[in-house]
């Protein structure tokens, strides 16, 4: 048997592309999978994959610290998820847009692979709505500088 049995110039053309890695800029995506897992310096985090129409692949770490709640709320937003949603194989599948940027230092391999920016919602999603105000916050801010007479006019000249 010899390296070139089975080796034709269609099979060549047919054969799948290999490695493939999100373009810079943006990139509609699913989410693959989310893990919980200790980072190298020992930090909680959550590594969520997302994968491309094209099968590339990209990992995203949202890692205890200063920015955490912000990225959640980002990658909650971006993806149609609930806020406090803590079941992460219901994330699986959910549509949103991974905006890439080159990477900064070459890996072991001496290549510089690309990687998340940031995570924003498709165009026409449904957005998150913030959480609830309670009610008592409610009527404390419309009580505030705002003046109501009983005829059901509102006034809010301020002389």
């Amino acid at each position: 048997m010899s390296f070139w049995d089975n080796v034709t110039p269609q099979s060549v053309a047919c054969a799948k592309d290999g490695f493939k890695e999100f373009r810079i800029g943006d990139n509609d995506a699913v989410i693959k999978s989310a893990v919980e897992k200790v980072s190298e310096s020992g930090n909680d985090m959550l590594v969520i994959t997302f994968e491309n129409d094209e099968g590339a692949e990209i990992r995203h770490y949202i890692v205890e610290g200063e920015f955490k709640q912000q990225r959640l709320k980002q990658f909650c937003i971006a993806f149609g998820i609930p806020f406090g949603s803590r079941d992460i194989n219901e994330w699986q599948g959910k549509r949103g847009i991974v905006v890439c940027k080159q990477g900064k230092q070459p890996s072991r391999d001496g290549y510089t692979y690309n990687q998340v920016s940031y995570l924003r919602p498709k165009p026409g999603a449904n957005l998150n709505p913030p959480p609830e105000r309670s009610q008592s916050a409610q009527q404390q801010s419309q009580g505030q500088g705002q003046a109501q007479s009983d005829d059901g006019f509102y006034d809010d000249i301020p002389f």
